[in-house]
């Protein structure tokens, strides 16, 4: 589904954001990015969707949807391939209500119909359903990115890429969070996570990759890191 290889971008002003970074993902997978602050981990999940500013961004190496390199492609280039993104911030429109965040998408594929589109979002987030009504604004942090979570899943993309998705979520609405990424990669769709509750995201993990310094330093499936100091080791949280 996604190959990367060797990506390396460069920003305008001569900063280097990532050096040499590699991973993969496969259909049906959860595949975990890990690093401390500054690792790399953001940028290149937004070079891989396209969400990098173009202007003086030199994005370098392989970034391959299905055999197509897309390095350096626009976001509107991506989508069209099956990436769907859910950003670290500013997920939701916080003056519409529920209903009109997931309508403002407006295209949806052709294979389902509008009402079985919505259906399924709302099948996997039943709050959704009853509060569609109610402005987002008006929603919980971790509502709110139940609501992020459908929009990225409305277009059915084939690989979807969720950064810091529980980021400043209290823990009691985390676990549900997961649950629902491990349901949708059993469905089939292919997940890039970046998540600092390393604990839950190893639990629902396939394969995770460790970045330091803008570089792929180890990787491995999720057994591998849990219980180990590996994590500890690259200045991530240590996982209980």
């Amino acid at each position: 589904m996604l190959r990367v290889e060797r990506l390396r971008v460069q920003y305008r002003n001569g900063a280097v954001g990532v050096s040499d970074i590699s991973f993969s993902v496969g259909a049906g997978q959860v595949v975990a990015l890990f690093g401390p602050n500054g690792a790399g981990k953001t940028t290149s999940v937004r070079a891989v969707s396209g969400f990098l500013k173009s202007e003086g961004t030199r994005v370098r190496g392989l970034v391959e949807l299905d055999g197509t390199n897309v390095a350096g492609r626009e976001p509107h280039v991506t989508s069209q391939l099956g990436v769907g993104s859910v950003p670290e911030r500013d997920r939701v429109f916080s003056s519409l209500t529920v209903a009109e965040n997931l309508h403002a998408l407006g295209r949806l594929p052709p294979k389902r119909s509008r009402a079985d589109a919505f259906d399924r979002v709302y099948q996997l987030f039943p709050m959704l359903a009853e509060r569609r009504r109610e402005l987002a604004g008006r929603l919980s942090g971790g509502q709110q990115q139940m609501l992020a979570l459908a929009r990225g899943l409305l277009l059915e993309p084939r690989l979807l890429i969720v950064d810091e998705m529980t980021l400043g979520l209290h823990v009691s609405v985390q676990e549900p969070l997961f649950a629902t990424v491990a349901e949708v990669a059993r469905q089939g769709t292919a997940v890039l996570l970046v998540d600092e509750s390393t604990a839950l995201a190893l639990d629902v993990a396939d394969y995770c990759y460790l970045l330091r310094d803008g570089r792929t330093t180890v990787s491995g499936r999720s057994d591998m890191f849990r219980g180990t100091e590996i994590l500890a080791a690259g200045y991530v949280e240590a996982v209980e």
